[in-house]
């Protein structure tokens, strides 16, 4: 009986540390964030009129790795069409060395981001959005309101994907027109978030 009261009272602060998905609708939070490749502070403000991708990703998972290649051409590819893509690494980098703001800018630089790559300390970016996985996706419209989240595409191997989630909504915002599926099930390896302080 206290094993299964002290399961419960786990679940119920796990629940509590790590937030429900941010709703289709709901309005995008903003950050200020160190990009691992320059040291530079970059900030995303909601609502500044351009339409944005906030990806959460990170060194270490294979379905991150898997979905690089795409992300970086995405992210080259809309933003000569006025879309800011923000990478952000919320892994805890105590526990996960290939997690550090050193090993982000290797990576980064060696794939040659087209887009900042964002460390996310403390985690708390992902607890706001409730991110669950690498890769997971946000897309923003320039009111600052979620307009779609969830996979890139449905399948990590690029030739038995069917569905191309990200490309599909930016394609839609772009045209003014409403996003067919608004959201899907980001799937990859569990954020290792930091310890809430």
């Amino acid at each position: 009986m206290k094993r299964l009261f002290l399961a419960l009272v786990l679940l119920a602060v796990a629940a509590v540390v790590i937030a429900e998905e941010l709703a289709v609708g709901a309005k995008a939070p903003g950050f200020a964030l160190t990009n691992a490749v320059d040291g530079k502070n970059v900030s995303f403000a909601p609502g500044d009129g351009k339409l944005s991708v906030v990806v959460f990703t990170c060194n270490q998972c294979p379905y991150a790795k898997a979905f690089e290649d795409r992300i970086v051409a995405l992210g080259r590819d809309y933003a000569k069409r006025g879309v800011t893509f923000y990478a952000i690494d919320s892994n805890d980098d105590a526990a996960y060395s290939v997690e550090s703001s050193a090993e982000m800018k290797s990576r980064a630089q060696a794939k040659n981001y087209p887009f900042p790559y964002l460390k996310d300390g403390d985690s708390r970016i992902a607890r706001a959005y409730g991110a669950r996985v690498t890769p997971h996706i946000f897309v923003v419209d320039g009111k600052g309101v979620i307009r779609y989240r969830g996979y890139v595409d449905d399948s990590a191997k690029p030739e038995e994907r069917q569905h191309t989630g990200l490309h599909d909504a930016l394609e839609s915002l772009l045209g003014n027109k409403d996003v067919a599926v608004t959201a899907t099930k980001a799937f990859g390896c569990t954020i290792k978030f930091k310890p809430a302080a």
